[in-house]
């Protein structure tokens, strides 16, 4: 008598199961907004600690070789990295003092625009009705004067009025900031309004709000911080957008005297490109090298929050 062994199958509940991992492709980093990193963080520096740093001249300083100075004289080279001007003063060195003044003119605008902007926008989203058409004509008041125009009204305005508030007296820089902080005051709201009513009919607000929560927490607590990455998106745009705008405003002679700006110093070079083509180049360069710096980190931060109105 024999007895068949049969060895026992696996029931498909009993098979083993393999794993399998699938590895994410290795992104490279995008090279953009670590370069405009890079430059805006070292421009900073040298801007901030100019007077400290051995390899930056000061300011008023006229580059002499053998004891004598010479308008237009020295190109760039060992003695001047990019030349000097017509009155022989190191164009590396006053690029550097003037960046201090340009970022600090197109932070200060952008900040007043957030500030204002974000107000308007925020409470036109929330509250609708009569606040959101008060708010809105008032931004389509200032989106339908031409900019330029606008800011030239504004800084003449400022100027005639000599204002002065106890010992403080609002000087040219402080009037192009307050002038460029004005125009930026309109496409903000209009974001950030976009943002507010998208924000305000979704389940956390309306959660917040049967709940008993008042509209001033909603808005602190629920709303502006959803806001707040756009906010910061559309603000390092919009900082090379009126960086470029303070450079064309000095271009026309309503710039900074001392230091100069970059457009301030484009525009004192403009008329002698034949002979001393680095005095209007270089602040040129720096000039386009910030505005894109500012706009390859605003897209960085707008792909990574998915921020689709940061392109407005």
């Amino acid at each position: 008598m024999s007895i068949d062994l049969e060895e026992p199958t696996a029931t498909a509940s009993e098979a083993p199961t393999t794993l399998v991992v699938t590895k994410k492709p290795f992104k490279m980093p995008r090279l953009g907004w670590i370069f405009g990193t890079i430059w805006l963080v070292t421009l900073s520096f040298c801007a901030l600690f100019a007077g400290q740093l051995p390899f930056i001249r000061e300011y008023s300083a006229k580059v002499k070789v053998n004891g004598r100075a010479k308008s237009y004289g020295w190109g760039p080279g060992w003695n001047a990295w990019f030349g000097t001007d017509k009155s022989s003063f190191d164009v590396f060195a006053r690029c550097i003092y003037g960046a201090r003044v340009t970022l600090l003119v197109g932070v200060g605008a952008t900040a007043l625009g957030l500030f204002l902007g974000g107000i308007l926008g925020i409470l036109g989203g929330y509250y609708r009705g009569r606040i959101d058409r008060v708010t809105s004509i008032f931004v389509d008041c200032l989106l339908a004067l031409p900019p330029l125009l606008l800011a030239l009204l504004l800084i003449y305005r400022l100027d005639d009025l000599e204002i002065q508030i106890w010992f403080w007296k609002v000087t040219r820089p402080w009037e192009i900031t307050i002038t460029l902080g004005i125009l930026a005051i309109a496409p903000l709201a209009r974001i950030v309004r976009a943002q507010t009513i998208s924000l305000r009919e979704r389940e956390f607000v309306l959660a917040a709000r049967s709940l008993g929560a008042k509209n001033g927490r909603i808005i602190f607590r629920e709303v502006l911080p959803n806001v707040v990455p756009t906010m910061l998106t559309v603000a390092f745009t919009g900082l090379g957008i009126l960086i470029a705008a303070e450079g064309a405003l000095a271009f026309l002679g309503l710039g900074v005297e001392s230091p100069q700006t970059w457009g301030k110093m484009i525009n004192a070079g403009r008329d002698d490109l034949a002979k001393a083509w680095w005095a209007t180049l270089f602040p040129c360069l720096f000039l386009l090298l910030s505005v894109v710096s500012f706009n390859l980190i605003g897209d960085q931060m707008a792909r990574r929050f998915d921020i689709r109105e940061a392109a407005i």
